[in-house]
C-alpha cells in the first residue's frame, strides 16, 4: 500500500531522539522556529508570514506559542499538546516576543538550560524584533545545526515517500515530454502535465493523502526557462518561452509526498540533436556514471563529486561545468549533505542524494540529467528511473 503520510509513532521517536541529544549538551528546553522542523517532528505545517510562531521541547512536553490565527489550528491538529500561548498579531501595541517571555518564564517555568535553533524569530516579511536573550534576561545556548543534521538519515517512512514521490514524478515527465511540441509555451505544456499527474495521483491515493504544501499542485513537471540557449543557466526562470526545433531542454519533475520530494531531471531535444549537443549529451552521462559508480556507505561524500569532475577534465570540459554533483533532498529541495570536493562528511545507509552533474555552454545550452539515489548497506539504489538514453530523449518534430 502506498504511503499517504508519516505515522504519528515517527514523531515520538524524533521527540524522543531530540531530548536525548538535548540532555548530552546539558539543555532541558528547546525552542524551534523552523517551520520544517515544526513539521519534522510533530507533523504541523503552517504557513509562516511575519508572525513569531514556536515550537518549545521540554523533558517531556511539547507546547507552542502562536499567533491567534493559528491556535485552534494547533489545537486541532496536533496530538498531546501541553500548553498554548498566543497573541493577538505583529507588532501589535506589546511585541510578540514580550508576550513569549512571559510566556517561557511564567507559563513554562523556565528560567535556565534553555536552548534554540536561532537567537530570536526568523525576519520573513519585515519581521523585527529583539533576540530571545534581550526579552528573556538569562543565557540561552544556539544549536543552528541540530536539527539540520538529525535530518541527514531517512527512516524507512521518509525514504517511502521519497519513492513514491519518484513514482509520481515519472508519470509527470512522461506528460511533459508527449505535450511539448514546436510553437507551444512551456507554461502551458508544464501546466496540463502538472494537472494531469496531480489529479492521477489524488485518484490513486484517496482522500488520506495530503501534500502538506501551501496551495499548488501536488506534482509538477517543467522547464522553468532551460530551453534553447537558457537552458545553460542552472538556475533560470519561467518566460513563457516557445518551443523551437533544435532547442535544448532540461525539465525538472517531482511530487510532494507528505511533504517529501525526489528530484528527476532530464535533457531533451526537439528534432535531431547535432554533433556538438550529442557530445555534450555523451559527457554528461559519462560524468553522471562515474558519480553513480564511486557511491558507497563509510566513504567521503567528495569522492562522488571528484569523480564526475575527473570525467569534465578528461573530455577538457570543466570550464563548462558551474555547479558541484548533487546534494541531498527530503523535506527541502536542497539539505545537507552536498556531494562537493569539499564535503568530507561520510556517506551512511539512509542518506538521500540527487546526482546531477551538468555542463554549460551559453551558444547551444545545457546538459544534465537528475537522479535520486539511497545510500544502502553496501552501496546505493536508484529511485528515479525515466529513460536515460538520447534517442528516448528525442522528441520529433
Amino acid at each position: 500500500m502506498p504511503i499517504v503520510k508519516i505515522p504519528q509513532h515517527r514523531f515520538e521517536e524524533r521527540l524522543a531522539k531530540l531530548r536525548q541529544t538535548l540532555a548530552e549538551e546539558k539543555i532541558a528546553h528547546f525552542i524551534v522556529f523552523n517551520p520544517t522542523h515544526i513539521y519534522y517532528l510533530t507533523g504541523f505545517v503552517h504557513i509562516p508570514t511575519e508572525r513569531p510562531f514556536a515550537l518549545i521541547v521540554q523533558d517531556s512536553d511539547i507546547s507552542f506559542f502562536v499567533p491567534e490565527l493559528e491556535k485552534q489550528h494547533v489545537e486541532e491538529e496536533v496530538p498531546g499538546v501541553a500548553k498554548i500561548g498566543s497573541y493577538f498579531d505583529y507588532p501589535d501595541a506589546k511585541h510578540p516576543m514580550k508576550h513569549f517571555a512571559t510566556f517561557i518564564k511564567e507559563e513554562l517555568k523556565i528560567k535556565d538550560r534553555l536552548g534554540a535553533e536561532a537567537p530570536g524569530s526568523s525576519g520573513r516579511w519585515g519581521y523585527e524584533g529583539p533576540k530571545l536573550e534581550e526579552v528573556l534576561g538569562f543565557p540561552v545556548k544556539v544549536e543552528a545545526q541540530l536539527l539540520t543534521n538529525m535530518r541527514i538519515i531517512k527512516d524507512s517512512d521518509e525514504l517511502a515517500c521519497i519513492r513514491e514521490s519518484a513514482m509520481w514524478a515519472n508519470l509527470a515527465h512522461q506528460l511533459l515530454q508527449d505535450k511539448t511540441k514546436v510553437g507551444l509555451n512551456e507554461v502551458e505544456v508544464s501546466t496540463q502535465a502538472s494537472l494531469e499527474a496531480s489529479t492521477a495521483m489524488g485518484k490513486a491515493l484517496g482522500i488520506a493523502y495530503r501534500p502538506f504544501a501551501i496551495g499548488g499542485l501536488p506534482v509538477h513537471a517543467g522547464y522553468r526557462g532551460q530551453i534553447g540557449t537558457y537552458s545553460a543557466i542552472p538556475h533560470a526562470m519561467t518566460r513563457f518561452t516557445i518551443f523551437k526545433a533544435g532547442d535544448t531542454l532540461v525539465t525538472g519533475a517531482t511530487a510532494n509526498v507528505a511533504g517529501y520530494y525526489a528530484e528527476l531531471e532530464r535533457t531533451m531535444f526537439l528534432g535531431e540533436p547535432n554533433a556538438k549537443q550529442r557530445k555534450y549529451f555523451d559527457i554528461m552521462m559519462d560524468a553522471q556514471q562515474a558519480a553513480f559508480d564511486a557511491f558507497a556507505p563509510g566513504k567521503p561524500c567528495s569522492i562522488v563529486d571528484k569523480a564526475a569532475r575527473g570525467v569534465f577534465k578528461q573530455h577538457g570540459v570543466m570550464e563548462l561545468v558551474q555547479h558541484h554533483t548533487g546534494h541531498s533532498i527530503g523535506l527541502e529541495g536542497h539539505e545537507k549533505p552536498f556531494l562537493d570536493h569539499g564535503m568530507d562528511d561520510t556517506m551512511e545507509p539512509g542518506m538521500v542524494f540527487t546526482v546531477e552533474p551538468g555542463i554549460y555552454d551559453r551558444a547551444i545550452g545545457g546538459f544534465r540529467h537528475s537522479d535520486t539515489v539511497f545510500i544502502t548497506d553496501d552501496g546505493m539504489e536508484m529511485v528515479t528511473y525515466y529513460p536515460w538514453d538520447i534517442e528516448y530523449l528525442t522528441i520529433d518534430i
